[in-house]
Parts: structure tokens; sequence; C-alpha cells
């Protein structure tokens, strides 16, 4: 149900009882906590069950409390914080010096989820992407950067498990292709969207990396117009690669 402020009411009741949990020294009975929020024991019940099975609640006899997941929920939450930060002013120089739209995203399952943008003031890209945004992954630069950047078995399985979808004519709607896609920039470094998510977009990413050489994120950058083929392509594909490798530096010193 939706109450007159736009919020639902099983959403708030949820939050409430997260709130509650986590505020409390020790764990607290079904009835305790039916009773601190004031709704009734068996809608309390039903709560905690879906919140037991989604492992965000541990039930210890008759006694529940929080589980570990939150915590490395929020410190994902983190991570990502600094690395918006740490990001953007290679993101600013590159988005300057381009004047195109600079954005930073992370993979989410099969969607790519944006997490930072500096754009040039002029630019109409900002009309379809923004922080927060998701979007498949396979017609995107950023998606294929990332899906690139992942252990050859996890890689195979995400492929087989996507769907295809075409959103221009330009886009990649087979498994071939879209590993023909990846090999190919396997050889160059970068990975290229010519107009496949959008009909008048073009995008060149490659992949942040941490201390560990794990790739945490991608970098792209996002051109309005006419495809760039050959040496402008080349030469944004390294402006690119330069950036995500700063970026990849600053995560890489001691501090991070």
């Amino acid at each position: 149900m939706v109450s007159e402020n736009g919020s639902v009411r099983s959403v708030e009741r949820v939050t409430a009882l997260l709130e509650l949990l986590s505020v409390r020294k020790a764990p607290l009975r079904l009835v305790e906590i039916a009773q601190a929020l004031e709704i009734p024991k068996s809608t309390a019940h039903g709560l905690l069950q879906t919140l037991v099975a989604k492992n965000f609640v541990v039930r210890d006899s008759d006694h529940y409390r929080l589980s570990m997941r939150l915590f490395s929920l929020a410190a994902t939450a983190l991570e990502l914080v600094d690395l918006r930060e740490l990001a953007r002013p290679a993101m600013q120089e590159l988005s300057s010096r381009t004047g195109s739209t600079c954005n930073l995203a992370v993979l989410d399952g099969h969607e790519v989820l944006y997490i930072e943008k500096v754009e040039d003031p002029s630019s109409l890209v900002r009309l379809i992407t923004h922080v927060g945004a998701r979007v498949p992954a396979h017609p995107t630069s950023l998606g294929k950067a990332l899906v690139g950047a992942l252990p050859e078995a996890e890689r195979e399985r995400w492929i087989n498990e996507h769907t295809f979808e075409k959103m221009t004519e330009n886009t990649v709607d087979s498994p071939e292709a879209f590993r023909a896609q990846l090999l190919e920039q396997a050889g160059r470094g970068y990975a290229v969207d010519q107009r496949e998510l959008h009909e008048a977009i073009s995008g060149w990413a490659a992949p942040v990396q941490d201390h560990t050489g794990k790739t945490v994120a991608a970098l792209s950058l996002s051109h309005l117009g006419m495809d760039l083929k050959g040496d402008a392509s080349r030469e944004i594909g390294e402006q690119v690669c330069q950036a995500a490798k700063m970026v990849s530096e600053a995560l890489q010193t001691p501090d991070h």
C-alpha cells in the first residue's frame, strides 16, 4: 500500500525493523520487535522471515539480529564513494580536453550502473545518461570493458545467460558477435560502442583496476555525432585508456 507521501508501507516497516535491530545492543524476540514497531506479531513475523531468507537478518533460537550482509553492503557503498572521488580529476581532465561526456560505471548483474559523470556544458549526451541510471551491458562500451575483464569461466556464464536485445540497428545481438567484439578489444586495450545503445552516440571505455589487479569499474567517453574511425577512434581510445590508468594508479596508492 502506498501512503499519501508516496512511500510504500511495507518498505517503511522493513527499514524501521532494520533500524530497530541496529540500535539495540542485544538480539530481540519477535514480541519485542512487534511491540517496538507497533505492528501485529504476524506482520513482524512475515517481515523477519523475508529478511532471514535474504540473509539480512539472522535468527538465533527465538531471537533476531542483523547479519553481516548489511555491513558488506555498507562497505561496498563507501568504496564506490571513494572511487568516485578518486576518479573525478581524471574524468574532468578527459572531458575538458575532448569536449565530451565522461562516465564511470560498474557491472551490476547484466546491467551497467552509472556511478559518476562529468560532462561538457554543451554536450547533449546528458539527455540519456545520469548517475544511478542502468542500461543493458552489451550495447555499451562500458559493459563490454567490464564483461571483458571477467575471469573466463564467469565471462562465458555471463554471455550464455545474457539476453542480447537489439537497441539500434548497430547493436550486437548474438553471443558469437559479442565474443568477437571482446576479442577485438582485448587486442587494442579498450572497448568501442559505435551507436549500439543510441543511434547518435558512440563510446570508448577502458577498465579501472584496484591494487589487486581486479577490475572494479570502467571509464568511458561518449561522443555525439557520426562514427569516428581509424586514427581518430584510436586517439580517443588511447586517451580513455590513459584516464582509466590514472584512476587505477590512484586506487593503487598505499592509502587505498
